[in-house]
């Protein structure tokens, strides 16, 4: 399913609801970043036009562990990336070779640790990162130099896959419903942007599973809402 677009005032940001081979789960498939965007491979080059012109950044399609889920593996902001310590050095070294072929000055860091399900556990963006508590405060320190960051562990709504239960851009965040008006208080201190709650796909809370967003665009799940759209673009900062 490809929609129509959503067009803003003059200055070509917009968002777009897609799907990924029929499913409307984009954040499990990719991430996106003000400098690039990592997207599954396979995808058709209508869909892949349709991401150049939302984010509006160049992208990099991969695969990570010979799996099409790399928005659950991977995560990072505009100076990093961070991937499982097993992904393949065929997959490392294609990402790297791609990136300079672009001309990006971007570190991919394979980080090495019990958990592996980056982009579930970590929601960053240029400013800071909140990751999972489940991590040691080693790692977080290890986290924080590599994303060049500031880091704190935590949790969004009692839940420890923040990076699921949220997107936040340089522009602005959306979380899960259940996260409190302490918690989007914290939110808002650490990444230096309003912080809304909302859901996509038809309510689903997991909002950071259902979208691909940068300071640029977002592209949303085939499933999402008008209102639910609304919602997003005033979180987003896509709305004055």
């Amino acid at each position: 399913m490809i929609s129509l677009l959503f067009p803003f005032r003059g200055d070509e940001m917009h968002i777009e609801r897609l799907d990924f081979e029929n499913s409307p789960y984009l954040g499990v498939y990719g991430v996106a970043t003000d400098r690039v965007a990592f997207i599954r491979e396979g995808l058709a080059e209508k869909k892949l036009e349709i991401l150049r012109e939302v984010l509006r950044v160049p992208l990099v399609e991969t695969s990570v562990m010979k799996s099409r889920i790399i928005g659950i593996f991977a995560a990072g902001n505009s100076n990093a990336l961070i991937v499982p310590y097993y992904i393949w050095d065929g997959e490392l070294e294609g990402i790297k070779a791609r990136l300079r072929e672009l001309d990006i000055d971007m570190r991919i860091e394979p980080f090495l640790s019990k958990l592996t399900a980056f982009g579930n556990l970590i929601l960053a963006n240029d400013r800071a990162a909140l990751i999972s508590a489940k991590f040691t405060r080693e790692e977080a320190k290890r986290i924080e130099d590599i994303l060049g960051v500031e880091v704190e562990r935590g949790m969004i709504g009692e839940y420890h896959a923040v990076g699921s239960a949220g997107v936040v851009t340089n522009r602005g965040g959306l979380v899960h419903p259940e996260a409190t008006d302490d918690e989007l208080e914290w939110l808002e201190d650490l990444f230096k942007v309003e912080i809304y709650v909302g859901t996509a796909n038809q309510g689903v809370p997991f909002v950071g599973s259902c979208m691909l967003a940068n300071s640029n665009g977002v592209v949303v799940g085939s499933l999402t809402t008008g209102p639910e759209i609304v919602k997003i673009e005033e979180a987003l900062g896509f709305l004055s």
